[in-house]
């Protein structure tokens, strides 16, 4: 009897002292140590450095979910700070937002063969009816300020329009216009307050306006691309790499996005294609690959004539996305004119 009271008392203590351990390494750490801390031991295979650092990732935004999904103000000129963890709001793995994806996830994302695109079937255009639609799946992707003044502000993610897609998605509205195009240019948030959900949120009021508007024909979301990877020794090489030279004067690049779970990928991405081949035949270089993610569906199943349009990336000062527009709107216009010749 005795030897087992002992066993009892030796067994309690033990349990205190690691109880007690825990408790002040917990307290000692900042919660993101506390974290990792927790992860490692709940899940030792995570441990492991390089190959299952996707892994981690994801395991700490299953904790911080509930408390980092929302975004937070972070100076007077808007710009906000926002956590991803939802895998269909992730276009490219991205570098100013920690996007939260697993090392099988980036390998769904290969570009598409351009070499096969076609003429898209005719669009048909009617006249003094909306034809085109623009809105902005994440509206607050913003730019650094200004070729005369480039400043990096908070992790590029504004509600200040001076700075984000909305002036881009305003610009390439009037241009098309001016061409002779009616089109309707949403500039409601759908990843704000919260990034997460932001495809399930956008697709509502695109969908109603297409119910409204039977005359539109093609669809635009667009949005600004991130680079993984970036630090200060490379930031200009990337920044060079995403830029074009055009009649003297920088200009970001374009990227379409084509979600490979879409029922309709083979018109897409074939529309995708021919909009990036005519672009470079027109300005060599102005257009990056097509990119294909396998895993996402993009809301592209709301037309054939649906691009989602990464125009320029997070390095890109917001005068060179806005003069990536003026030929945007030519090369848009000689697509649809070319389907009905």
């Amino acid at each position: 009897m005795k030897k087992n009271n002992i066993a009892v008392i030796l067994v309690l203590g033990m349990l205190f002292v690691s109880i007690f351990s825990f408790t002040s390494f917990a307290i000692g750490s900042n919660q993101e140590d506390f974290l990792k801390f927790l992860i490692r031991k709940t899940y030792p295979e995570l441990g492991l450095e390089g190959e299952n650092k996707g892994l981690m990732r994801s395991a700490l935004a299953l904790f911080r979910r509930n408390n980092d999904t929302e975004i937070t103000q972070t100076n007077d000129n808007g710009f906000v700070s926002i956590e991803v963890v939802d895998e269909e709001n992730v276009e490219t793995l991205s570098h100013d937002i920690e996007a939260v994806v697993s090392d099988d996830s980036k390998n769904t994302q290969q570009p598409a063969q351009t070499i096969n695109a076609v003429v898209p079937p005719k669009i048909d255009i009617v006249k003094g009816k909306p034809q085109i639609l623009i809105y902005h799946t994440h509206g607050t992707e913003s730019y650094e300020t200004s070729d005369d003044d480039p400043k990096r502000v908070g992790r590029y993610h504004s509600l200040n329009e001076k700075y984000n897609v909305m002036a881009v998605g305003s610009k390439l509205k009037k241009l098309l216009e001016e061409r002779g195009y009616t089109v309707i240019h949403s500039k409601e948030y759908h990843d704000y307050p919260s990034f997460n959900g932001s495809y399930a949120r956008s697709i509502k009021p695109a969908s109603q306006i297409l119910k409204e508007n039977d005359t539109i024909k093609v669809v635009f979301d667009v949005h600004r691309d991130a680079i993984s990877g970036v630090d200060e020794s490379n930031r200009q090489a990337f920044k060079k790499q995403n830029t074009v030279k055009i009649n003297g004067e920088d200009v970001a690049k374009f990227m379409i996005v084509v979600g490979g779970n879409t029922p309709n990928r083979k018109q897409v991405e074939n529309f995708a294609n021919y909009i990036t081949m005519v672009a470079n035949q027109k300005y060599p270089g102005i257009a990056r690959p097509v990119r294909v993610n396998n895993t996402a569906k993009y809301n592209q199943y709301l037309s054939n004539n649906y691009a989602l349009l990464e125009v320029g990336t997070f390095l890109n000062t917001i005068d060179e996305a806005l003069r990536t527009t003026e030929y945007l709107a030519e090369i848009i216009d000689e697509v649809i004119k070319s389907t009905n010749r």
